[in-house]
């Protein structure tokens, strides 16, 4: 049976939308950030970049896209018509998220809370985006969630993305990204431009890369030293096996073997490699691991203390018969260009 919205569900749904604008709006800020650039004539010149960010904490620390803060000279941010100064916390490229912290606070201000507990949004789900476009005050856009990623063709992500059809061009860039009841799905870390969409990195991925920049001004990936691949298995289906294991690395240690059928890391099931990154993206270096393979017909469970990753290592290699390895980070690299 076909039901039909009445105005008074449409009106019912204006007005929840025009609520959670109202909610938020005054943890959103603008993002301005000095950049020197090329001297010309003898003259050092200075191009500003422009984006959107939000308060997350009471202490005033503000999240916002680290392409818009990272290397730059100068980041200040802009809350109801008044410039306020930062200082960097952190920042992470990969993910294309920073942490600054404005050093003298707005006498009213609210805060954006990062609820790990909230559910996942599901396909089809209205987004609410506060953005600065432009030069304008916080405003609001709607949207929907279109898709929840791990790679786009053969880049492989970090960590799962979710897709919008919010665009987030001109100044937008690092805005806070809300469900119709308020909560908060993600932030704004990558546009696409061929779709006139966008990419969130989810609330649990971000409060991880928030702690990490919090704690150590950069976030900790963890590193277990081995490369995977696919292959396509007897039914028909795709299965993931430990392409190379590095002498020494952690893997090694644990008694990983190159041609084992990867199951699962730390718990999360492993059916494509492009579930692998995700699955690595949430373990901590210096914590014992849980990794399941097939070995055979045997299947095996291996606890394997990771490590900090290597600073030349990927997080990750992948390989298969049609692509060369790519390494995760040029795919954030590729689309992080969020407000132009």
């Amino acid at each position: 049976m076909l039901v039909c919205a009445g105005p008074a569900d449409a009106l019912a749904l204006q007005q929840r939308l025009v609520e959670v604008f109202e909610q938020n709006k005054d943890a959103v800020v603008r993002v301005k950030a000095a950049y020197r650039g090329p001297d010309e004539g003898g003259k050092a010149q200075v191009m500003l970049r422009v984006g959107t960010g939000f308060f997350i904490s009471n202490e005033g620390h503000v999240l916002v896209s680290a392409s818009r803060a990272a290397g730059a000279s100068r980041v200040w941010v802009e809350h109801q018509g008044k410039s306020y100064a930062t200082e960097a916390i952190g920042h992470d490229r990969v993910t294309n998220v920073s942490v600054l912290r404005v050093l003298e606070l707005p006498e009213e201000f609210a805060i954006i809370t990062l609820d790990t507990n909230a559910a996942q949004p599901r396909l089809g789900a209205i987004a609410i985006a506060i953005t600065c476009p432009l030069d304008f005050e916080p405003s609001p856009s709607m949207g929907l969630v279109t898709g929840m990623d791990k790679k786009l063709g053969n880049k492989v992500f970090p960590t799962e993305y979710i897709r919008t059809s919010i665009s987030v061009d001109a100044g937008q860039g690092g805005c806070p990204i809300l469900d119709v009841n308020g909560r908060f799905i993600g932030m704004s870390v990558a546009s696409i431009a061929e779709l006139d969409a966008s990419y969130c990195l989810p609330v649990t991925a971000l409060a991880r890369v928030r702690d990490d920049l919090l704690f150590s001004g950069h976030i900790i990936h963890s590193w277990m030293g081995f490369e995977v691949a696919e292959e396509l298995g007897s039914d028909a289906t795709n299965a993931v096996y430990l392409s190379a294991v590095i002498d020494g690395a952690p893997a090694h240690q644990a008694g990983l073997l190159q041609g084992d059928h990867l199951v699962s890391i730390a718990g999360q099931t492993i059916d494509k490699v492009s579930d692998v990154p995700g699955a690595v993206f949430f373990t901590r270096a210096n914590q014992f691991t849980t990794i399941e393979v097939l070995r055979g017909e045997e299947l095996m469970e291996f606890s394997v203390k990771t490590l900090p990753r290597p600073e030349a290592s990927p997080v990750i290699q992948h390989a298969s018969a049609s692509t060369t390895e790519q390494s995760i980070e040029s795919t954030v690299e590729r689309l992080s260009a969020v407000a132009p």
